[in-house]
Order: C-alpha cells, then sequence, then structure tokens
C-alpha cells in the first residue's frame, strides 16, 4: 500500500512536472540610440532537436513575449533587416526576462534575408501602416518617389502622391514638416537609401492631438523615417546635362543634418518639362477665379463637385481640367522651362521650442497646343459640337514661405504659430478658333486673342493655445486667421461670325479689357474644453465661430465701333461683396480603450449668408440657416496587426464671390458663365469604412476602402443653348449655337468608390507583387435648357504591379492598369458611351561590371471609346547608358527620350453638359548627355 502511495505521488509530480509551461519575453532595440526595432524576429530552438521552434515578432515598442514553452534549453536567434543577429542560449526553467536585446547595424546572411524579407514588409501600428524600407530594394541612385511607388496601396496619379485611395497633402521627415505641404518637393529630392520607415496614417488636427477627441479634420500624411546614420552629416547631389535642340537641365540638393537641427536646400533649371513643385503653386491665380479673363468659359463647376470624370494619364501627361487651366496648362503638357529654388530648415530653440520653416521659388514657361472636341448633351439638337485650337504661352512666378514654431510654457501650457505666404503673378498671352456646329451645318465660330496679367497674394496664420489641467481636462483656445488677394488686367480681341444655312449671318468683332480685384478675409475662433466623465471616458465641449467677408470688382472696358474711345461695358462689370457667418456648439464623447476608441460628436450651426451688389444696379441679399452637424468616429482593433475604421461626417459649403457675382464671363463668346446671386449652401454627407491588415508572417498587406458622399443643394449648372437667336436672363443676347452657363443648387448628388489593395512578396522569384482593384460612381444633377439631365458615370480600375527585390544593382518594374467605365446621361442615351484606356509600363534599372548602368522604360498607352481622330495606340521608349566614376560617386549617362517619337497626351472628361476629347502637343524625342555627382559628408 505505501509502495502504491509513492507511485501515484511521483506520477503526479511528473504530470505537473510535464504540464507546466514557461514565458519568454524581452526588448528589442537599436544599439546606436536606443530605439525601438519594430517587427524584429525572434526564435526560440529546442536544442539539441533545432526542427522545433516557436517564435514571434516584436510590437510597436520593440517588446516581445513567447507563452507555452516547455523547460529546456532553446537557442534565442534574433534578426532584422540591416542589422546584424545575435545568437544566444538559454536553459528554461521558469518564466524568464532577457532584458533588453541590443542589435548592431550590419548586413545579414543570404540566408537570413530570404527570410526576414518575407517577415517584415509592413507592419499595423495602431491606425498607421509602416512599411519597412529595406524590404524593397531600389539602385543606389534612387529617390524617396522611387522606393514610395513599389509599396501597397501608394501611387502617384497626374503628379498627385495617393495613399490607400486619398491624396497625400503632407510628408514629413522624421516627424516634422518639411518644405511645407508640397510632397513632391520631398519626394523627388530625398535619396531613398537615407529612409528606413515609411509610415501612412491620418494626421488628426493640432487641436483633436492635444485634445484626444476626434474632430473630422484630419490630412493623409506620410511620415519618413530616416536612417540613424543619416541624421548626422551632409549629403545630396548635384547633375547637369545637355542636349540635342538646345534641351537643357541642371539642379542639385545639398542636406545638413545634425541631430535635430537640419538644412535642406534644393534648386533645378531646365527646358525638358521636369517640375518638382506640386499644384499648391497655383493656388493664387486659381483664387483670382478670373472673371472677364477666363480663356474658355462655359461652368462653374460645384464647391467641391463633379468636375467630369478622367480616363487615365498618358505617358507624356494629362489634360488638367480645373479652373487653373485658364491661364496654365498641366503639369507635363507643352514645351515648359522651369526655374526653382527651395530652402526648408527645421531645429529646437532649446528644450521647449520646435521651429520649422520653408521658402520655395519656382517660375515656369509654358507654351502649349491644344485640340479639344466637346460633344453637348441636349434635350433637342442632337449632335452638336463645339471644336476649338488654342495656343497657349504663360509665365508662372511663384513664392512661398511657411513657419511653423510650437513652444511649450511648461508641462502645462503651450503655444503653436504656423503662418503661411504665398505670393503669385502669371502673364499668358492665349490664340484661339472655336468652332459651334451641329452635324450637317456650322452654327458659329471665334477668332479670338487674349491675354492677362494677374496677381496674387495668400495669407494665413494659425494660433492655438494648449492648456492641460489635469489627465482628461484640457482647454484649447485657436484663432485662424485667412487673407486672399488677386489682381489682374486682361485685354480681349475677337472676331464672331454667326451662320445661318452654312452662310454667314452676322459678324461681331470685340475689342475690350478689363480689371479684376477680389479681396477674401476669413478669421475663425474656437474654444475646446475636455472633462473626463470616467476611467477611459472623456466628453468635449466646444464652440466655433467663422466670418469670411469677400468682395469682388470686375471692370470691363469695350471700343465703340463709332468713336473709337473705349468705354465702361455695364454688361460687363460688377461690384459684389459677401460675408458668411457661422457659428457651432458642439458637444462630444470619447471612449477609448486598447482596442476600441469610439467619438460622437453633435453641434449646431447658425449661419447666415449676405450679399450686396453695387453695380450694375443695387441690391441686397440675406439668407440664414441651421443645421444639426452629427459626426461619428469608431476604431476597432482586432489584432495587433489587424483594425477597422469608420467616419462619418457633415459640413456645410457656402459659394464662392465668383460663384455670385452675376457679372457675364464673354472671354470666348460661344461659351459664355455668370454667376447666381440667389445660391444656397451645400450640406455634405460623407461616410468612410476603412479596413487593413498585415500579416507578418506572410510580410502581406491588405486595405480596403469605401467611401460615400451626398449633398444637399449641389452648387450644379444649368446650361442654355441657343437653338436661335434669343435672349435670356438680364437681357443676355445668345446667338444661335452659343450657350450661357449660370451655378444654380440642385438635389440628388452623391458619388461612391472603393478600392481594395493587395501586396504579397513572392520570394521566389524575389519580388513584390502588389494587386488593386477599384470602382467609382458618380450621379450629378443639371439642368440643359431648362430640362433635367441625370449624368452618372461608373467606372472600374483594375491594376498589378510587380516589382523587384533582388539587389540594389539590379532594379525593375513591371505594371499594367485598366480602366473600364461608361459616360451616361438621361436626356440623350444614345450618346452613352463606353471606354477603355490601358496603361502598361516596365522599368529596368542594371548595375553591372565595372559601374556600367544601363535603364530603360517602356510605357504603352491604349485608348478606345474616344472620339473619331482621338482613339490612340502608342508607345514611349525612355532608354539610357551610363558608367560609374569616382569610386560611384559620379555617373556619366546618355539619355534618350522617346525613342520611336511617339509621345501624346489625349484626355477625355465628361461633365453633366457634355462629353470631351482633348489632345495637347508635349515634349518629344531628344537626346543629352548628364553628369551627376553624389555628395557624401558625414
Amino acid at each position: 500500500m505505501a509502495r502504491l502511495a509513492v507511485f501515484v505521488t511521483f506520477l503526479c509530480i511528473s504530470a505537473s512536472a510535464v504540464a507546466q509551461s514557461f514565458t519568454v519575453q524581452g526588448k528589442i532595440v537599436a544599439e546606436s540610440d536606443k530605439s525601438p526595432l519594430v517587427g524584429a524576429r525572434i526564435v526560440l530552438s529546442r536544442v539539441p532537436d533545432s526542427t522545433n521552434k516557436v517564435g514571434a515578432i516584436s510590437n510597436a515598442n520593440g517588446l516581445f513575449s513567447i507563452s507555452n514553452l516547455s523547460a529546456g534549453k532553446y537557442a534565442v536567434r534574433v534578426s532584422f533587416i540591416g542589422y546584424k543577429s545575435t545568437l544566444n542560449f538559454i536553459d528554461l526553467s521558469a518564466n524568464m526576462n532577457l532584458g533588453t536585446i541590443a542589435l548592431k547595424e550590419g548586413e545579414a546572411t543570404a540566408d537570413e534575408i530570404v527570410v526576414e524579407e518575407r517577415l517584415l514588409t509592413a507592419v499595423q501600428l495602431g491606425d498607421t501602416v509602416q512599411f519597412n524600407a529595406k524590404a524593397f530594394k531600389v539602385n543606389p541612385d534612387a529617390t524617396a518617389e522611387d522606393l514610395i511607388t513599389k509599396m501597397p496601396t501608394i501611387t502617384i496619379q497626374n503628379g498627385r502622391v495617393q495613399a490607400q485611395g486619398e491624396q497625400v497633402r503632407q510628408v514629413l521627415v522624421d516627424g516634422k514638416p518639411f518644405f511645407g505641404e508640397d510632397p513632391s518637393a520631398v519626394l523627388k529630392n530625398l535619396p531613398a537609401e537615407m529612409i528606413d520607415k515609411i509610415q501612412v496614417f491620418d494626421q488628426q488636427s493640432e487641436q483633436a492631438r492635444f485634445s484626444g477627441v476626434e474632430d473630422g479634420n484630419t490630412t493623409k500624411t506620410i511620415n519618413i523615417i530616416t536612417k540613424p546614420a543619416y541624421r548626422n552629416g551632409s549629403f545630396g547631389r548635384a547633375f547637369a546635362g545637355y542636349g540635342e535642340n538646345q534641351s537643357y537641365k541642371s539642379g542639385g540638393n545639398l542636406n545638413i543634418f545634425n541631430d535635430e537641427r537640419r538644412i535642406s536646400i534644393i534648386g533645378q533649371s531646365n527646358n525638358v518639362n521636369e517640375q518638382n513643385f506640386a499644384s499648391e503653386d497655383l493656388l493664387g491665380v486659381a483664387s483670382s477665379g478670373g472673371q472677364g479673363g477666363g480663356r474658355r468659359g462655359g461652368g462653374f463647376g460645384g464647391a467641391g463637385g463633379f468636375g467630369g470624370g478622367f480616363i487615365g494619364r498618358p505617358p507624356g501627361g494629362a489634360f488638367n481640367s480645373n479652373p487653373t487651366d485658364n491661364f496654365l496648362v498641366s503639369q507635363q503638357n507643352g514645351l515648359i522651362t522651369t526655374h526653382a529654388l527651395g530652402g526648408n530648415y527645421v531645429d529646437n530653440w532649446g528644450k521647449a521650442t520646435d521651429v520649422s520653416g520653408s521658402y520655395f521659388f519656382n517660375q515656369s514657361d509654358n507654351r502649349a497646343r491644344t485640340s479639344l472636341l466637346r460633344q453637348f448633351i441636349l434635350p433637342s439638337q442632337t449632335g452638336q459640337t463645339y471644336s476649338e485650337t488654342n495656343l497657349s504661352d504663360a509665365r508662372n512666378i511663384n513664392h512661398r514661405v511657411n513657419f511653423r514654431l510650437d513652444h511649450n510654457f511648461d508641462e502645462t501650457n503651450s503655444l503653436l504659430i504656423v503662418p503661411r505666404l504665398t505670393v503669385q503673378r502669371n502673364r499668358g498671352d492665349n490664340d484661339l478658333l472655336g468652332t459651334t456646329a451641329l452635324p450637317a451645318s456650322t452654327l458659329g465660330s471665334t477668332q479670338n486673342a487674349f491675354f492677362s496679367d494677374l496677381s496674387a497674394i495668400r495669407f494665413s496664420n494659425q494660433l492655438l493655445y494648449r492648456h492641460r489641467f489635469s489627465i482628461g481636462r484640457t482647454l484649447s483656445l485657436s484663432l485662424n486667421t485667412n487673407y486672399n488677394q488677386s489682381d489682374g488686367e486682361s485685354n480681349l480681341d475677337a472676331v464672331n461670325q454667326f451662320f445661318q444655312a452654312n452662310a454667314i449671318s452676322r459678324t461681331d468683332s470685340l475689342n475690350q479689357f478689363s480689371n479684376t480685384r477680389q479681396r477674401g478675409w476669413a478669421w475663425t475662433g474656437n474654444a475646446t474644453y475636455t472633462e473626463p466623465l470616467a476611467l477611459a471616458q472623456v466628453l468635449q465641449f466646444s464652440y466655433t465661430a467663422n466670418y469670411r467677408p469677400n468682395s469682388a470688382n470686375n471692370e470691363t472696358f469695350s471700343r465703340r465701333p463709332l468713336t473709337n474711345v473705349f468705354a465702361l461695358d455695364t454688361a460687363l462689370t460688377n461690384r459684389i461683396e459677401s460675408a458668411y457667418l457661422t457659428q457651432a456648439a458642439t458637444a462630444g464623447y470619447r471612449y477609448f480603450s486598447r482596442d476600441v476608441i469610439l467619438s460622437l460628436n453633435v453641434g449646431y450651426q447658425w449661419a447666415t449668408l449676405n450679399s450686396s451688389q453695387e453695380f450694375p444696379f443695387a441690391f441686397t441679399l440675406g439668407r440664414a440657416f441651421q443645421n444639426v452637424l452629427p459626426s461619428l468616429f469608431f476604431r476597432l482593433r482586432f489584432s495587433e496587426n489587424q483594425n477597422m475604421f469608420v467616419a462619418y461626417r457633415t459640413n456645410t459649403a457656402e459659394p464662392t464671390v465668383t460663384q455670385l457675382q452675376e457679372v457675364l464671363n464673354n472671354a470666348n463668346p460661344l461659351l459664355l458663365s455668370i454667376g447666381n446671386q440667389s445660391l444656397n449652401q451645400e450640406f455634405q454627407h460623407n461616410l468612410t469604412f476603412r479596413y487593413s491588415s498585415v500579416d507578418v508572417q506572410q510580410a502581406s498587406s491588405f486595405f480596403f476602402l469605401l467611401n460615400a458622399n451626398f449633398r444637399r443643394d449641389y452648387i450644379g449648372n444649368s446650361t442654355i443653348v441657343a437653338a436661335r437667336d434669343t435672349t435670356v436672363g438680364n437681357g443676355i443676347r445668345l446667338r444661335t449655337g452659343s450657350q450661357l452657363s449660370q451655378p444654380i443648387n440642385l438635389n440628388g448628388f452623391y458619388s461612391l468608390r472603393g478600392l481594395v489593395s493587395y501586396g504579397v512578396p513572392l520570394s521566389f522569384i524575389q519580388t513584390n507583387l502588389n494587386l488593386s482593384l477599384s470602382a467609382n460612381f458618380s450621379r450629378t444633377p443639371a439642368l440643359l435648357n431648362g430640362a433635367e439631365n441625370i449624368a452618372t458615370a461608373p467606372s472600374i480600375t483594375a491594376g498589378i504591379t510587380l516589382s523587384s527585390n533582388i539587389s540594389d544593382k539590379l532594379d525593375f518594374t513591371i505594371s499594367s492598369n485598366t480602366n473600364v467605365g461608361t459616360s451616361q446621361n438621361s436626356l440623350q442615351p444614345q450618346l452613352n458611351n463606353q471606354f477603355l484606356n490601358q496603361q502598361s509600363r516596365a522599368r529596368v534599372n542594371w548595375i553591372f561590371g565595372d559601374g556600367f548602368v544601363i535603364q530603360t522604360e517602356l510605357a504603352h498607352q491604349y485608348f478606345t471609346g474616344l472620339t473619331e481622330g482621338f482613339n490612340q495606340n502608342f508607345l514611349l521608349w525612355n532608354a539610357s547608358v551610363g558608367k560609374k566614376l569616382f569610386d560611384n560617386r559620379a555617373e556619366i549617362r546618355l539619355v534618350v527620350f522617346d525613342i520611336l517619337k511617339q509621345n501624346n497626351s489625349i484626355q477625355r472628361s465628361f461633365t453633366e453638359a457634355f462629353i470631351e476629347d482633348t489632345r495637347t502637343d508635349i515634349l518629344q524625342r531628344y537626346l543629352m548627355l548628364t553628369f551627376t555627382y553624389n555628395l557624401r559628408a558625414n
């Protein structure tokens, strides 16, 4: 019996020992600066049975934990791309904390690289997706732009950076501003080799980040985290090239980094259509409105509303149908000579003050020849078209200054100051020949010469005071000011002919000059208070007042035929002032935990819109609005690398002073436009659903986006196309075939868009595969000759990108994007059209032998479904050969652009009133010899 008791006791002890499990934990950091390494791989192997392995990945704080381990001896290997691996042995008999494990920078073995690349492409850090730059190999001369385009969900279209289906508004470097809000200036000038991580996220407003309660004001942001070795030292590059037909380019950049103090200088000059600045540099001209000075006319477009569907981007550029086109064609169209110079400064003034500032200058001279064909959608007169040939020559000069100062008085009080200034001047000449016609007859034609000289100033300043009483209890006060000023003069000399039965029935001539003057102010004050309600729960109360007065003065003087004297033309002259005042009180609730963040807000807004016209006749009009503005933000973290985000926002948008100004724009006598003083504000609903997931083990990333936008009192267009000579409105004379457009409020606008993206490395061929599928749909109402037309635009785009991850000596990218869609309208279904646009690219950069370089790029463009003469099927082929010199610090290269001389620019756009195809002459074949020198001084 005693033996049996001993035996049972022995079994129990043995079973207990077998069942007992232990945990190993620790922290992984970089030895150089002790910063946590996110995504390091920790593998425990049983000794001597090395086939029995378990592992983990370090989190955002560098921490890891491996549980359910049995007692015994283990080999612990820690590895991370770009760092030397460590190997240690432990004898596990209890829970063990390995403490901090520091990794030294260095090269891993080939086997480790294969494993790590599969594991460390991306990680999910809360709402931020972080890509590991070391997992995307590029050539040694690559820029940040070359690097990010290899990453899932990041693309560059028409010169604009998009991430996760949204336009990137700013690029930070180590969390700090770099060249203001110009992503192009950053990405085109920073070398890829200095980048350690790329983070993509929605940055909250300053006030929301402080209070912890979301206000819906987010900015899609890319943050570039640099390698520690590049945070001290000097680096940059200089280049120059000259070629046939007097083509040239030169430029460079210099970066002087000393920990927190960073100075960067960039510059360029060329006549081969290369630009490194963003559309922000055109804002001054865009805000001028162009009344009496616009080239094409024919519509206003809604406040952020339907601007037409645009199909693809040809290899050499694409027509861009925004208001700035009155003075400049888009970035890559035409023949462009560019001069640019910029500087950026980032520093800490003591321990309490962070500062950053930048200055940027650019001058662009643009000469372009454009032809277009526009098909009108009308309840009658089927087949009416407008064709145009336009030769434009413009010079744009821009100065942009940004500054930011964030000062902490103590632990509870801080002040943020962010002033911005843009000064711009534009001079442009246009020669235009336009014709309106039916299938069997000409209705009218215009031949005119137009000159404009415009200047604009835009200034804004943000003041934000923040006070923290205790945990969760805060007060923030902000005052934002904006000032916009635009002045201009223009001259128009036109001969207009109108036809009946294909015979000229009337000829009019115009000789006029106009002066435009617009002024706009905006003051926004906000007070926000947060009060902790309970653990992880906060209440927020805020009050916001916004006052925006604007004035517009347009004077046009026409030459009298009998006296040859210029006199004020009252039909083309207008002086108007408007003032928009909003006040809103908002209450919000926020709940936050490790995995859930919920923010609910309800605001009540009072608004008044007053407009007062002085000339040509006096009137005063006032309107009042009251709206409830709810919003909801919900984040759910399913796991360390999976999360979901839902946002619902509402807001209002007032009409611009240009849309209110009832002055006739006759810059193109066939396409007239006028404002509407009776416009109401828009009310907008916006719903967004976003899901992202990163599989660390497979190094794959998945992203899904769905967005819906609905608008009440949408500011659309009413267009009248004259079937015969007629008088409309306040005595406006329309000749046969000419049109008049005016903004009006309409209901029934909505748009939908969705995006699915998946990225995964294919280790067996050492490449990264990115797949994407997007869908868009818009429904836009309009009035055409008094009849309602509903324009719908469904489209689907599928994309695939295969980029190499072999080595920095061989870099290639193969991609294809196919866009299929239709343009549909309710008034004339027979004009419904299906189109296909396919863009395929292949790029190879190979460094071989004793520093020899071969680079080639093929871009194929295929259009179908456009109007006759605009369908295109062409191939753009660029190639270069070069040689590395001076220990790879320099390179000499022979470049051939557009070898086949097929470069072209074709664009289709459609609105609720017409379908338009456009062709623009652009830069074609040239040969150039370039020399580049890379600067390195660590």
